[in-house]
């Protein structure tokens, strides 16, 4: 079905719709009458468009807007159900209670509006540059924590050096050089404990140990497969010899097996003439 063509507001919701704007012109007018002076009168708010007036999804839309064209702001809540049966709509979906707030005078409408918007405008622009700051901040203290975790580093490399020797093979150890950002580094005290010590042995102790799994397993698989490639020939040599002894005792074995088989026929043979010979006084062999 071809839908293009159709229009997404009916006859009757638009008649609805228009009876909307009507009440809330009649709101507008009814706010008109008061003191544009007296700033205490306002905001007014009302339910202008009862339950009865029903505003399907468009046409509510269009009305939102029209609303807060004229510095309204609207508000909608689902009808009671008092009020659905006051209201005689025997539909079964929701229906709804309109409410419009008017902030201020309507003559003065386009003033309140024009502040809100370059109030809301202000926020948003404040909110951003709280933002920039807080991610400006975040990426100083970011650096700062590198920058002294990188310093605390050298410092443990340095006073493990002075204990274990410059000669030990830990301290020989490639070592990224630490960059003096500020000229505050040296009054940065970045106490080295015992404990941060003892990490660093552990963390060199691991990696010396790794190296050395790493380094013992490659030399192992370089003289393994030096040695299957020197003893080729003889596992080879080796397989072949198996297998001609194999074929050997096999053969035996058959012409074992075929003699003990003409043996037995010979016996049964000889066997069966005799017993021929005995019954019927001669053999011919069948």
């Amino acid at each position: 079905v071809n839908r293009s063509s159709w229009s997404e507001k009916s006859d009757a919701a638009l008649r609805r719709e228009r009876l909307a704007d009507e009440q809330f012109d009649a709101f507008l007018n009814k706010c008109s009458t008061e003191d544009p002076n007296d700033a205490s009168l306002f905001p007014i708010t009302e339910e202008v468009v009862k339950a009865d007036v029903h505003l399907t999804g468009p046409c509510y839309t269009s009305f939102r807007k029209r609303v807060g064209a004229k510095g309204c702001k609207v508000k909608r809540r689902e009808a009671t159900p008092g009020e659905r049966k006051a209201s005689g709509d025997k539909r079964q979906g929701k229906l709804y209670v309109i409410s419009i707030t008017c902030p201020g005078h309507p003559t003065k409408a386009a003033d309140t509006k024009a502040k809100a918007a370059l109030a809301a405008a202000a926020k948003k622009k404040k909110a951003q540059d709280a933002a920039v700051r807080k991610a400006e901040k975040e990426r100083t203290e970011r650096e700062e924590r590198e920058r002294l975790a990188a310093l605390h580093r050298a410092n443990v490399r340095e006073r493990y050096g002075s204990i274990v020797g410059e000669g030990d093979e830990a301290s020989k150890r490639k070592q990224s050089p630490v960059k003096n950002s500020s000229t505050m580094d040296s009054f940065v005290d970045v106490n080295v404990t015992s404990e941060a010590l003892i990490k660093h042995a552990q963390t060199v102790h691991e990696e010396r140990t790794f190296n050395i799994r790493t380094s013992v397993r490659k030399d192992e698989a370089e003289l393994m497969a030096e040695l299957r490639r020197n003893h080729a020939k003889e596992e080879s040599d080796l397989r072949s010899q198996m297998c001609n002894k194999q074929s050997e005792l096999i053969s035996n074995a058959n012409a074992e097996y075929d003699g003990i088989k003409a043996k037995i026929n010979v016996a049964c043979g000889k066997t069966l003439e005799q017993d021929c010979v005995k019954e019927t006084g001669y053999y011919n062999g069948k």
